[in-house]
């Protein structure tokens, strides 16, 4: 047992050490002492370490260094030595990027789903292609997956999804995952949990208590409360895109009906449009897109501005009860829902202002959209497998994780 609790200190100090020297490059190991509060030669033995396993750089003499004496010697992360393996599941493609772990998207590939193709065999295609390239398998650290679904940690199953479900067998997933993937550990990891960490770690974000909502082909949503996020990376303590905002709406998969999903997602708009104004320049696209009724908005189409106005109502009615459950401080859209625009924010904005519980609205500090592409939930999960995952004092070979 002395022995475990060694172990677990060990690699809490590492990943410790190697976090601050990512927020702060260049620092020096006396620096990183009075960070960590531990001794100068427990932490250069630590950074030591990490130098010899090519995870952090000694870059030599600080320069500006204004202390009398020897000048400390400057700590950076070492680029370039391992990767993390992020795949992700659409409705009907498969993409795979090979993420450093400095946060550098080094390798990619993607593929369309033809008929008789399924997910696992895409991308086992896929990875092998990216070994083929010359990644060499030491140099992986794990291999993680992201899906648009909630998980279940107990039941071993994903649900409410928006992917293909004749494209796999949800009895066997995951031990034809583990299955295929063996040699390596792999993590499941859900799509919104895995940009708002990206947010919360690349935007260097301070405020402990927000909320990310995430536009795709669903709506979802992820929560960090003091500073933890609600339910890990599995998205099973809130499913945002099934609030109700009409009980007597359509029937959503889910069994609900009226979900914000079916009232607000992409998915929707036609429909919106061609009940507004039929003769509207957008009917006649094949569907319609949030950049495409952002655009037309800001260009002055009547009919897009409305329906923009409508699905913030609808945003908004749902956002208040979310503020109500949880009172985050920061509401941050991220997603295809950047695509919106400001009017959309803005409406949002104003309705917040005019509805809810006041109390509650009104101890809300900021709304805003994600400062991040749309990659950022690759990078997020490549951060969140290697903070919360990876051990620097065990082999995790085969190791599985869901969330």
């Amino acid at each position: 047992m002395k022995l475990v609790n060694q172990q677990i200190i060990k690699n809490n100090n590492l990943k410790n050490i190697y976090s601050l020297i990512q927020k702060s490059p260049g620092v020096s190991r006396a620096q990183l002492a009075k960070m960590c509060n531990l001794s100068k030669t427990t932490v250069s033995s630590l950074a030591d370490e990490l130098i010899e396993r090519k995870f952090i750089q000694d870059t030599g003499t600080m320069q500006e260094a204004t202390s009398v004496g020897r000048k400390p010697n400057s700590l950076k992360l070492c680029s370039g030595q391992y990767y993390v393996i992020v795949l992700s599941w659409d409705y009907d493609h498969v993409s795979i990027k090979q993420v450093d772990i400095c946060g550098l998207i080094t390798g990619h590939s993607s593929q369309d789903l033809s008929e008789n193709a399924d997910y696992i065999d895409t991308s086992v295609r896929l990875f092998e292609k990216l070994l083929s390239a010359g990644l060499q398998k030491e140099r992986i650290l794990g291999i993680c997956l992201v899906i648009p679904a909630m998980i279940d940690t107990e039941k071993h199953r994903i649900f409410s999804t928006s992917l293909n479900t004749e494209a796999y067998d949800p009895s066997t997933l995951f031990q034809d995952l583990r299955h295929v993937f063996s040699g390596y550990p792999l993590a499941v990891l859900n799509d919104t949990a895995c940009a708002a960490y990206a947010e919360k770690v690349y935007t260097k974000m301070e405020q402990e208590d927000f909320a990310y909502i995430n536009f795709q082909h669903g709506i979802g949503a992820a929560l960090f409360i003091h500073n933890q996020l609600l339910g890990h990376a599995t998205a099973s303590y809130t499913q945002f895109g099934h609030y109700s905002t009409d009980p007597a709406g359509e029937l959503c998969s889910c069994g609900n009906r009226g979900c914000l999903e079916l009232t607000i997602g992409e998915d929707s708009l036609k429909k919106r449009i061609l009940r507004l104004n039929p003769h509207s320049g957008l009917a006649s696209n094949p569907s319609v897109t949030y950049a495409d009724l952002s655009s037309a908005a800001l260009y002055g189409d009547t009919s897009a501005q409305k329906v923009i106005q409508d699905i913030a109502g609808d945003f908004s009615y749902a956002l208040t009860n979310l503020i109500c459950l949880v009172r985050p401080k920061i509401i941050i859209i991220g997603g295809k829902g950047r695509n919106l625009g400001p009017l959309f924010l803005d409406e949002v904005k104003k309705n917040l202002g005019s509805a809810g519980f006041r109390q509650m609205i009104d101890s809300m500090d900021e709304i805003r959209y994600s400062m991040l592409d749309a990659m950022a939930y690759f990078v997020g999960a490549m951060k969140y497998f290697f903070d919360v995952h990876y051990d620097f004092s065990q082999d995790l070979t085969n190791q599985f994780f869901l969330g």
